[in-house]
């Protein structure tokens, strides 16, 4: 498993022309090491996050504070040889998942006033891997082994981890993507 925490890549220069203008891979890198994560495990490329990062700024994805999806998702799924489409159903992506047919970027939301974010008190990016029933693997690229990130205050008991993955059901996974688009970025080979 290639498995990529952004928390490693503060010495990488991610700047934004608006918004984070001293913004790295650390603060500002969930989509790319997310692209990054999900290339090297589903066809076994490289594709380290620097590279991930010019190639986001390249094409004009790199926003105020993070990477828009929209913009990124169909340039390396094409420079890739892959398929992406967007949906805001989680079943959708869980059906996806269960059927083997490739691997998901869920774009989290965060902190609202009716839900405390599972993944981040912020928007946030994660590779869902595989699911096994309701249940969905999950690599977040913040997470950093041995970190207490899923034990604060309303996240507890709500992902399982083992290592650097994190095993979460659907249902929790869908409120924390409520209201964001593209929720889901289904990836598949051609």
């Amino acid at each position: 498993m290639h498995f990529y925490c952004q928390l490693d890549y503060e010495h990488v220069p991610y700047p934004s022309p608006m918004g984070a203008v001293n913004g790295n891979l650390a603060n500002n890198g969930c989509g790319v090491c997310s692209a990054s994560m999900l290339v090297e495990n589903m066809l076994d490329v490289p594709y380290p996050p620097e590279v991930a990062a010019k190639e986001a700024k390249a094409c004009g994805a790199r926003e105020g504070y993070g990477t828009n999806l929209y913009i990124f998702a169909p340039v390396f799924a094409a420079a890739f040889g892959m398929k992406v489409r967007d949906t805001e159903d989680g079943q959708e992506a869980l059906r996806f998942l269960q059927e083997g047919r490739g691997m998901v970027i869920a774009n989290t939301y965060g902190d609202r006033p009716e839900h405390i974010g599972v993944f981040s008190d912020s928007g946030h990016y994660i590779v869902v891997a595989e699911a096994k029933g309701t249940e969905v693997k999950v690599w977040d690229p913040m997470y950093k082994l041995g970190s207490d990130r899923f034990e604060a205050p309303g996240r507890k008991g709500k992902v399982r981890v083992e290592g650097n993955l994190a095993y979460v059901d659907i249902a929790t996974l869908a409120k924390d993507c409520d209201n964001r688009y593209p929720s889901y970025a289904l990836f598949r080979k051609k």
